[in-house]
C-alpha cells in the first residue's frame, strides 16, 4: 500500500496541482493512500523547517511531498517539491496532470479561501472551549448558595460552555467559601472548569467575563437610612475600583441581593469608569416574578404565562409594579381565543377586577420579601431563579417579552438621567434594549418622577460622602 503525504502553502498554485493529481490517484487506485497538510502562507517557512529538521531532510518551497513507510515507522522517504511527485506518478502509474496554469491559480485561491475559513471555525470553537469566567460576590450567603448551585450546568450561558467558578467574600467567610466549593466540585459537573476561593478582588476579578455581585445589605431603619446606604456603598465602591483595574473592559456586572440594588450599582459605575454604564445593572427579576406570581394565581395559570409586567423604581428601596400592558398565555377563561401558539389576552382585562390591582395586589408587593417566603427553604428558591433566569436572558437573549432591568437612565421617560432606574427591557445577546414607548398615566408618570428625585438624592449624597473621606 502506498501513503503519500502532500505539505503546502494553501495558496500556491503547485500545492493545487500536486494534490488534485493525487485525489484522482486516490479514487483510481484503490491502494494509494494521500495525507494532506495545508498551512497559511505565514505559518509554512516555519513549519517547513522544523520539518525537515525533525526529519533529516533539505528541502525549499511549497510543497513538500514525502512517502510514509506504512507500518515500519520512520522518517519516511522524501520525495520533493511538485515536479518530483509528477515524475513519480508518471513513471510508476503512467498518468500525467493536464491542468493548465490559470486553473490552477484559481484553485490555489479556492483552497487560500477555505483554509482561512476553517482556521476561523477552529478558532471560534476554540473560544468556546475557553472557561468563561464567572466571579459571584458575596459568595458565602445563602442566596449565592442557590445560584452557584445552577451555574456550571448550562442553564445561563449554554450546553457548551465551560465555566471557571470564583467566589469572592470577606477573609471570616473563607471557611463556608471552602466547603460550598467542595460541594459543586463533587457534582462532577462536565463543564465546571475550576472553583476558586478568594477573599482577594484581584484574584476574583482578574479577566472576568461575567460579575454577580450579591452582598449587598438591607435598608432595616428608615431613621438610618443615609448611614446604611453609606455602608453599603463603600463596600461597592471597592468593587468598582478593582472591577476597573481587573475585569475585563466587556464585563457584565449583574448586581442583586437583598441591598439598595440601584444606588449600589450607581456606586459602582461611578468608581469603574472604563466599564461601560450599559454593561452594569441591577436585578429587578425578583419583584417582576413575585408581581407575575401574583396575577397568575388570581387567573389560575402558570406564571410562566404571564408576560410583560414592568417593575419602575429604586430597586432594593422603592419600587412600581405595572400590570397595565402584561398579556397571558393559555388563559381558559369566559373569554376565548384561537388555540395557536403565542396568542395572549390582556391581563387587566382578565382580572377584571381595578380594585384588587390597585389594592391587594399594589400592597402584597410592598411587603418585605423576607415576610412572605417559606422560613424553612434555605437558600431562597425564588431569588436564586431570579439571578440564573436573568443571565440566562442577557446573555443568550430572549423573543419579543419585555421584562424589567435596573440600568443607567439617558432620560428615557423624562426621568433624570445618570440614576440605576428599573426599567422596561428586551434583551438582545449580551445586551439590552430600552422599550421606550409605554404609556404612562399622569398619576404613575407623578409616582416614578418622585421616586427618581428621592433616588438621586441618596446617589448624591453618597458619593459626596465617599469622595470628601476618600
Amino acid at each position: 500500500m502506498a501513503k503519500y503525504v502532500i505539505a503546502g502553502k494553501s495558496d500556491c498554485p503547485f500545492y493545487a496541482k500536486a494534490e488534485l493529481l493525487a485525489d484522482e490517484l486516490t479514487l483510481n487506485l484503490p491502494d494509494f493512500q494521500v495525507h494532506k497538510i495545508v498551512k497559511q502562507p505565514g505559518e509554512w517557512e516555519e513549519w517547513l523547517q522544523k520539518t525537515c529538521d525533525q526529519k533529516g531532510w533539505k528541502h525549499v518551497g511549497s510543497p513538500l511531498v514525502w512517502r510514509e513507510l506504512v507500518d515500519r515507522g520512520g522518517a519516511g522517504i522524501l520525495l520533493g517539491g511538485c515536479n518530483d511527485f509528477l515524475e513519480m506518478v508518471k513513471g510508476y502509474y503512467g498518468i500525467t496532470s493536464v491542468k493548465m496554469s490559470d486553473e490552477l491559480i484559481n484553485i490555489s485561491e479556492e483552497n487560500f479561501q477555505t483554509k482561512m475559513e476553517i482556521d476561523n471555525e477552529e478558532e471560534r470553537r476554540k473560544e468556546q472551549i475557553i472557561p468563561l469566567r464567572v466571579c459571584v460576590g458575596g459568595a458565602s450567603k445563602a442566596l449565592a448558595y442557590g445560584v452557584l448551585g445552577y451555574l456550571a450546568q448550562g442553564e445561563a450561558f449554554g450546553i457548551d460552555q465551560e465555566v471557571s467558578i470564583y467566589l469572592l467574600d470577606t477573609a471570616d467567610n473563607q471557611e463556608v467559601l471552602r466547603g460550598t466549593s467542595m460541594e459543586i466540585q463533587d457534582c462532577a459537573w462536565p463543564l465546571l472548569r475550576e472553583v476558586v476561593c478568594t477573599s482577594d478582588s484581584a484574584i476574583a476579578f482578574q479577566d472576568a467575563s461575567i460579575v454577580v455581585l450579591l452582598d449587598g445589605e438591607p435598608l432595616i431603619d428608615e431613621s438610618d437610612k443615609k448611614d446604611q446606604l453609606l455602608s453599603n456603598a463603600k463596600v461597592f465602591k471597592a468593587h468598582g475600583q478593582a472591577l476597573d483595574q481587573y475585569a475585563k473592559k466587556d464585563v457584565k456586572v449583574l448586581i442583586g441581593g437583598e441591598g439598595p440594588s440601584s444606588v449600589n450599582a450607581f456606586i459602582t459605575c461611578k468608581f469603574a469608569p472604563s466599564i461601560p454604564k450599559s454593561n452594569i445593572f441591577a436585578l429587578a427579576r425578583l419583584q417582576e416574578n413575585r408581581a407575575k406570581g401574583l396575577l397568575a394565581q388570581k387567573l389560575s395559570v402558570n406564571t410562566a404565562g404571564i408576560k410583560d409586567v414592568i417593575i419602575w423604581g429604586n430597586i432594593g428601596v422603592n419600587t412600581v409594579a405595572d400590570p397595565r400592558n402584561s398579556r397571558v398565555h393559555g388563559y381558559d377563561g369566559a373569554i376565548w381565543g384561537p388555540h395557536i401558539p403565542g396568542f395572549t389576552l390582556p391581563v387587566p382585562e382578565m382580572v377584571h377586577d381595578d380594585k384588587w390591582i390597585t389594592g391587594e395586589f399594589m400592597e402584597t408587593l410592598k411587603q418585605p420579601f423576607e415576610n412572605v417566603k417559606n422560613p424553612g427553604a434555605i437558600p431562597s428558591l425564588s431569588g436564586s431563579f431570579a439571578v440564573l433566569s436573568q443571565l440566562h436572558d442577557l446573555w443568550q437573549g430572549t423573543s419579543s417579552d419585555i421584562f424589567s432591568l435596573g440600568v443607567f437612565s439617558e432620560g428615557w421617560y423624562d426621568l433624570p438621567p445618570d440614576i440605576v432606574f428599573s426599567l422596561p427591557v428586551r434583551f438582545l445577546q449580551g445586551s439590552w434594549k430600552i422599550v421606550d414607548d409605554i404609556q404612562l398615566d399622569e398619576a404613575l408618570k407623578a409616582q416614578l418622577q418622585t421616586i427618581a428625585r428621592d433616588l438621586q438624592k441618596d446617589c448624591n449624597d453618597v458619593l459626596t460622602e465617599l469622595s470628601s473621606n476618600s
